[in-house]
């Protein structure tokens, strides 16, 4: 097979993609980015890298297509486009081809390494598009999720996270309904940590190769440190009474279904007033956030851009917005 890189035809790229990618899946914050990098390492493996802009509108447009020439006048104003070098975007006539085109070029590989990528949101569209594509699923302790979703400022309280995790459990459940059992596989981020060889192991039989030591070598090129124990139920140290009874509370038999158990702790009845107090405090917890993180004058302004109808500011804000957002990835 001739060796397949950027800088080769479109068609050669979209042949060498049909070859069975895989899809590592799950709630933002449940541990993805560690095992992504663990992946990578693996010198039969991409680097699987997030791939959020094609599920989300496979499923706003379903049971169609979305329409490509919309679709390729709203990618440039990705953040996540615009972060991993995809502009200018592949020539491609429809939109299977393009996203195709697209998951070849974010993984940067060629004919001697598996395509995969990342995905965090709506990923039971996927297999639209990848029929055959095989999927990891990483779940990981909701209080755990929740607790690292609110530290990072994207929802006020851990309560209010709860619907991240709750949307990423529903699509993998739906995904599992659809796709083959041979075809998945359901990782806890808790047995990762604890034996991180046994589960790469696990994967990698899954994905039909051989676990490699290089795996575990993040720490050689990266800002991550190995798979560590102690990095597992944090939520029992760093977590407030209140906001772990306000995630069992609302989750409910939901935690023992994904394989975690309650805590000790007396058990939070959520009436309509407590609710409506939990909402209020995710609500304003987000605002503070995000003047704290972003400044009260670019924060106003961005209220501004999304009301009115002005595409230069609109545009000005966001990219100062994700000037300050890259640089606290992690």
């Amino acid at each position: 097979m001739p060796a397949a890189r950027r800088g080769h035809h479109p068609q050669e790229r979209t042949a060498l993609a049909r070859q069975q990618p895989y899809f590592l899946v799950g709630s933002p914050r449940s541990g993805t980015t560690l095992l992504r990098l663990l992946l990578g390492h693996h010198p039969a493996l991409t680097a699987c890298e997030e791939f959020e802009f094609v599920a989300p509108f496979v499923k706003a447009a379903a049971p169609g297509w979305p329409c490509l020439d919309r679709y390729r006048r709203a990618l440039p104003e990705r953040f996540d486009v615009r972060l991993g070098n995809l502009l200018p975007l592949p020539t491609a006539t429809t939109f299977p081809a393009l996203a195709e085109a697209l998951l070849w070029r974010l993984s940067r590989a060629d004919d001697t390494r598996r395509i995969g990528a990342t995905v965090h949101h709506d990923f039971e569209h996927l297999p639209r598009l990848w029929p055959d594509a095989q999927f990891v699923h990483l779940v990981r302790d909701p209080r755990d999720v929740t607790r690292s979703c609110a530290k990072m400022g994207w929802f006020g309280n851990a309560h209010g996270a709860v619907s991240m995790w709750r949307a990423a459990q529903r699509s993998w459940q739906r995904l599992a309904a659809a796709v083959p059992a041979e075809r998945r596989l359901l990782v806890q981020f808790e047995a990762l940590v604890a034996d991180p060889v046994a589960e790469l192991t696990r994967i990698c039989t899954f994905l039909g190769i051989d676990f490699d030591p290089r795996m575990l070598e993040i720490e050689a090129d990266t800002t991550y440190r190995r798979p560590d124990p102690r990095h597992c139920r944090s939520w029992r140290t760093s977590m407030s009474a209140r906001d772990i009874r306000a995630v069992e509370a609302e989750l409910g038999a939901e935690l023992q279904a994904a394989g975690y158990q309650p805590s000790n702790l007396p058990p939070l009845r959520l009436t309509w007033l407590r609710r409506a107090h939990l909402r209020f405090d995710n609500r304003w917890g987000r605002i503070r956030a995000a003047q704290r993180r972003y400044g009260y004058l670019l924060w106003l302004g961005r209220v501004a851009a999304n009301r009115l109808p002005w595409p230069g500011l609109r545009r000005y804000v966001q990219r100062r917005w994700d000037a300050i957002t890259l640089r606290h990835l992690r």
